[in-house]
């Protein structure tokens, strides 16, 4: 694992912090970090990567104040959360989802699950995903519709 990245923000205006921090988030690999520097609590940055890079941060206070707070941030894993593809409607309105289910494929990060919801148990996609490395777990919801999380093996 690489040193993180040390940002001491400071000495910098403030309308040029927010861009700076996140084109460096940005730019990390999965599992790099920053060491963010602040003259105060930098809260609201926390607040704006939850809303703009939602599970994609880890956050961890190294000092608190009250003169100088220091944050690590971490970028973390793409796979942590599963894209989930609802199919419903189009089962019902009388389109055949599998080609959206198979771009859905296509856009998963390395390692990230894909969960589709199913008015009905798709048999037949466990074997084409199988085939694509994927295992499944299938359960039935509440309103007897269905919810398939595909994993990628490893």
């Amino acid at each position: 694992m690489s040193e993180p990245v040390t940002i001491d923000v400071r000495e910098m205006p403030p309308r040029e912090r927010h861009p700076r921090i996140f084109g460096e988030f940005d730019a990390l690999p999965p599992g790099g970090a920053i060491m963010l520097i602040n003259d105060h609590d930098p809260r609201p940055l926390f607040y704006q990567l939850q809303a703009e890079r939602s599970g994609q941060a880890g956050w961890t206070p190294v000092e608190q104040g009250p003169e100088r707070w220091v944050i690590r941030i971490e970028k973390l894993a793409a796979s942590a959360a599963p894209l989930v593809l609802d199919v419903r409607e189009d089962i019902k309105a009388g389109r055949e989802p599998f080609g959206k289910i198979m771009a859905a494929v296509q856009s998963l990060a390395p390692g990230q699950p894909l969960e589709i919801i199913n008015v009905f148990e798709p048999v037949p996609l466990y074997a084409v995903l199988g085939d694509k490395g994927f295992t499944h777990e299938a359960s039935r919801t509440d309103d007897g519709d269905w919810r398939i999380t595909f994993t990628p093996g490893v």
